[in-house]
C-alpha cells in the first residue's frame, strides 16, 4: 500500500441507520487480516461481491448490515466509495478472526424486494427511475426520507432518458431484479463499437446495463467512459485468460404458461366442396404442449445453441388486432310477456377492444323488458391480419360462453373454426398451443373472424367489454425478453493489473501492448466485465481489470452447469402447468 493510501469501512444497520466508521489507527481502529479482499465491481459501477477477515468485536458488523469500503490518497484527500454491499456472512464475537462476505444490492437485496405498483408508459430511463422511486417509497428499504433510504434516489446522470418509449407494465409483485432483467432491459438495444487487434472494428449489440454502484445509487443505461491501459506504464501487468465458451446461446425459445384447459377446445374442419360438411375434432390439449415462439439473438458463428425460457401469460407481451367491423346481435333472449323485442344499445368505439388499455371499453345495454340475454359479437378482420397466438377477452357483468376463431385458405371448401367452450379467462387471455395454432396456419388467408357469445348477468346494468381481440406476441417485446440471454465467447480475453485503487469503473478498455524495446505491437478494445479492488500479500493495494470475461474459464464453466440445472427445473414447472 502506498505510504499515503488509506481505506476505511462505513457500517450501516440493515434499515440504513449509521452505526460507525472503522479506520486504520485511532480509537476506532480497523483490524483486518490482510485488508479488504476481492471487492468486485462491474464496468458500470455495479457492486458484486466482497470479502475480508478481521476481528469481529472491533468491526461490529452484524447480519445484513450495509458495509461501504472507502478509499483516499493521503490524509487531506476526499474519501471515495469503492464498494458497497450487504453482509451475508459475518464473524462470531467468540472468534479471534471472523470471515465476512458481502454482496451488492443487485445481486442480493433487489432479488428479495418486490415491485408493488404499475409503471406507466414513458421513456425507458424515466420508467426505471420511477421503479426505484416507488421502491424507496414502499418502505421495503426502511422509511423513505426518515431511515435511509439505503438506496440513494436515482438521478438522470445515473439513469438517463434513453429516447425509447416503454409500454406500461404491472409489477405483479415480481422481484425488482427479475423485472429489470427479464422485462425492462431488453426494451432497448444499441450497437457498441470495439477496436480489434488488426485495426478493424467490430459492432456488438448490447442492452442497457444496470445495478447499484458504490455510492448506493441505482444506475441503468449505456455507461460512458474508456479506460486506457498502456503496457509501458509503471506497475501495469497484462495477462491472457483462457476462453470460456460453455454458455453459448444463439437462439431462444419462449414458452408461455398454459391458459386453456383440456376438453374445452374443439376444431371444425371442412375440406369438401359442400361448406356444410364440417368434421368436428376434439382437441387433446394435454398432449398439445404450450404456445412457443422462436427468437434469434446472436449469429451462429460457433454453431446453434438453444435456450428455452418460461414466460408468464401477461397481456403486456401481446398486440391486439383491430377488427374492421364489429357486429353485436342477440343470440338468445327471454322477454317478459307482452314485450316487443328490440336490439341492444351499444356505446363506445369498437377500436378500444384491441387497444390493450383496461380503462377503455364498450358498453352494451339490454333492450327494455329483457329478462335473460346472450349476445353474439362478430369481429371481422382484414386478410392481412397476422396469424394469432390467442385471444384477449375481458368482460365485466357477464360470462363468456364460447369463443370461435375462423379462417379460410382461399378455397371455398377449406375452412377452419376453433371453438373454446366456457374459457377460463382469469387473466383475460386464451393462448393457443402450437398444435392449435398449426390448425389455423394452413387456413389463415381470408374470411378471418372472431366470434364470441357472452351472457348478460344482470340486464338492468350495462355489460362492459374492455378487451375482445385476436392477439399476437409483440416481436419487439419478444426480443426484449430473449435478447439479453445471448451468449457468445470473446476471443482472447485478458486480465490487467494496475497499482492502487485509483481506477474508476468504465465499460470499455483500450489496451496497448508493447515489445521489449517499447514498440507498440497492438492496440485493441474490449468490454470491461469486472474490476476487482484487492490487497496483495505485501499489503499493497492493486486493481485487477478483467476484460472480455468476468472470471476464470473453469469457474464460469462450473457456474454455467449449476445455472442450467436451475433453468431446467423452472421450465419443467412451466411445461407442467
Amino acid at each position: 500500500m502506498g505510504l499515503t493510501d488509506e481505506y476505511r469501512l462505513e457500517v450501516l444497520s440493515p434499515e440504513g441507520t449509521f452505526k460507525h466508521f472503522r479506520e486504520l489507527g485511532g480509537v476506532n481502529e480497523l483490524r483486518l487480516d490482510g485488508g479488504p479482499r476481492r471487492m468486485e465491481v462491474r464496468g458500470n459501477g455495479d457492486c458484486r461481491e466482497g470479502t475480508f477477515e478481521g476481528d469481529p468485536v472491533t468491526l461490529g458488523i452484524g447480519p445484513r448490515d450495509i458495509v461501504s469500503v472507502q478509499y483516499r490518497t493521503g490524509p487531506q484527500g476526499v474519501w471515495r466509495n469503492r464498494y458497497a454491499g450487504v453482509a451475508l456472512v459475518s464473524g462470531s464475537a467468540d472468534s479471534e478472526i471472523g470471515r465476512y462476505k458481502l454482496q451488492g444490492f443487485r445481486m442480493k437485496r433487489l432479488t428479495e424486494l418486490e415491485v408493488r405498483g404499475t409503471l406507466p408508459e414513458m421513456d425507458l430511463g424515466a420508467q426505471v427511475r420511477e421503479l426505484f422511486n416507488q421502491l424507496n417509497a414502499s418502505g421495503q428499504l426502511g422509511l423513505d426520507g426518515q431511515i435511509g433510504p439505503l438506496l440513494i434516489r436515482p438521478d438522470e446522470p445515473g439513469i438517463p432518458d434513453l429516447g425509447i418509449t416503454s409500454a406500461a407494465i404491472d409489477g405483479n409483485f415480481w422481484s425488482v431484479a427479475k423485472l429489470i432483467d427479464e422485462r425492462l432491459k431488453g426494451r432497448s438495444r444499441r450497437s457498441q463499437t470495439y477496436l480489434n487487434a488488426d485495426g478493424s472494428t467490430e459492432n456488438r449489440d448490447e442492452n442497457p446495463d444496470w445495478g447499484v454502484n458504490a455510492d448506493r445509487r441505482p444506475v441503468f443505461g449505456y455507461p460512458a467512459g474508456l479506460l486506457e491501459v498502456d503496457e509501458a506504464d509503471e506497475g501495469v501487468e497484462i495477462d491472457g485468460l483462457d476462453v470460456d465458451s460453455t454458455a453459448l446461446v444463439t437462439d431462444v425459445r419462449l414458452i408461455w404458461a398454459r391458459t386453456l384447459q383440456a376438453g374445452a377446445v374443439s376444431s371444425l374442419l371442412n375440406t369438401a366442396a359442400n361448406p356444410r360438411d364440417f368434421v368436428e375434432v376434439a382437441e387433446n390439449l394435454s398432449k398439445a404442449g404450450p404456445l412457443t415462439r422462436e427468437v434469434s439473438v446472436a449469429p451462429r458463428t460457433y454453431g446453434q445453441a438453444w435456450r428455452s425460457v418460461g414466460v408468464p401469460a401477461n397481456a403486456e407481451l401481446f398486440v391486439g388486432v383491430e377488427a374492421t367491423t364489429v357486429t353485436v346481435s342477440i343470440a338468445v333472449a327471454i322477454y317478459a310477456d307482452g314485450t316487443t323485442p328490440e336490439q341492444p344499445t351499444v356505446t363506445g368505439d369498437s377500436a378500444v377492444l384491441s387497444d390493450g388499455l383496461p380503462g377503455t371499453a364498450i358498453e352494451i345495454s339490454a333492450p327494455p323488458g329483457a329478462a335473460g340475454l346472450v349476445y353474439s359479437l362478430e369481429l371481422d378482420h382484414l386478410d392481412s391480419a397476422p396469424l394469432p397466438d390467442g385471444v384477449a377477452l375481458i368482460v365485466d357483468g357477464g360470462a363468456v360462453r364460447t369463443v370461435t376463431v375462423a379462417g379460410r385458405s382461399g378455397d371455398a371448401g377449406d375452412n377452419v373454426s376453433i371453438r373454446i367452450d366456457r374459457p377460463a379467462l382469469g387473466n383475460g387471455l386464451a393462448l393457443f398451443p402450437d398444435w392449435l395454432r398449426g390448425r389455423l396456419a394452413g387456413r389463415w388467408n381470408t374470411s378471418k373472424r372472431l366470434i364470441f357469445r357472452v351472457e348478460h348477468a344482470n340486464p338492468n346494468m350495462p355489460l362492459r367489454i374492455s378487451a375482445a381481440a385476436l392477439i399476437y406476441a409483440d416481436p419487439d417485446l419478444m426480443l426484449a425478453v430473449a435478447g439479453p440471454l445471448a451468449r457468445l465467447p470473446i476471443q482472447n480475453p485478458v486480465t490487467v493489473r494496475l497499482p492502487g485503487w485509483e481506477t474508476d469503473p468504465a465499460p470499455k478498455v483500450r489496451i496497448t501492448r508493447r515489445s521489449l524495446s517499447g514498440a507498440v505491437t497492438l492496440v485493441r478494445e474490449l468490454p470491461v466485465d469486472l474490476i476487482v479492488y484487492d490487497v496483495d500479500e505485501d499489503g499493497e493495494l492493486y486493481t485487477e481489470v478483467r476484460c472480455g470475461q468476468s472470471d476464470d474459464a473453469e469457474k464460469l464453466s462450473f457456474a454455467t452447469a449449476i445455472t442450467s440445472k436451475d433453468q431446467a427445473a423452472t421450465l419443467d414447472a412451466v411445461r407442467a402447468v
